[in-house]
């Protein structure tokens, strides 16, 4: 960044990008970037075409489940979409991953394709004092708290918007207790 300008490739350099990954829906299979399949214990020749199955099991069993959920959802409609989730114990430990994502049809062959990026979060997860990391975890609800509020508008589920809608102000208080605490910073 020169002045007050951005570049991309530094950018980039500093997301936590990790690669790009894909999916075929059809046949079910994945191709990942080495860095991910490094991640998820796959070995070089997994990374390219290993059945989905394989890469679910190297994921937290609860989160494998809602990834596989969100793969399926996307290629079917092919909306855009967000999954974080946390992979089983390796030799660097547990790690939090994002897949971000869509599926689309290729114009020419018209064959499915659900692709997108990987990031890496575990570092902003676990590094700096304890307050900074209740901060950003209290950041996050929040997050958390208002997508649910617009997701759940659409349910059409009174007492599941009433119960989003007490979590939510419970969050607030969260993040405001935080924000008093840390004198009024946010990290």
């Amino acid at each position: 960044m020169t002045d007050f300008h951005p570049d991309f490739a530094t950018a980039f350099v500093h997301s936590a990008c990790i690669g790009a990954w894909a999916h075929d829906p059809d046949t079910d299979r994945l191709a990942l970037a080495p860095a991910l399949a490094r991640l998820l214990s796959l070995s070089e020749a997994e990374a390219f075409g290993a059945p989905l199955g394989v890469a679910l099991a190297r994921i937290e069993a609860e989160d494998a489940l809602r990834l596989e959920s969100v793969l399926w959802a996307a290629g079917r409609d092919g909306c855009p979409f967000e999954a974080e989730f946390r992979t089983r114990p390796g030799p660097g430990g547990p790690r939090w991953l994002r897949l971000m994502g869509r599926c689309a049809r290729d114009p020419a062959s018209g064959a499915r394709a659900t692709q997108g990026l990987a990031f890496d979060l575990t570092e902003g997860r676990a590094d700096g004092p304890a307050d900074w990391r209740d901060q950003r975890r209290a950041n996050r609800l929040a997050d958390h708290a208002v997508a649910m509020k617009g997701l759940v508008a659409g349910l059409r589920n009174p007492p599941l918007a009433r119960l989003v809608d007490e979590v939510a102000t419970e969050v607030g208080h969260e993040v405001a207790r935080r924000l008093r605490g840390a004198g009024g910073g946010v990290h």
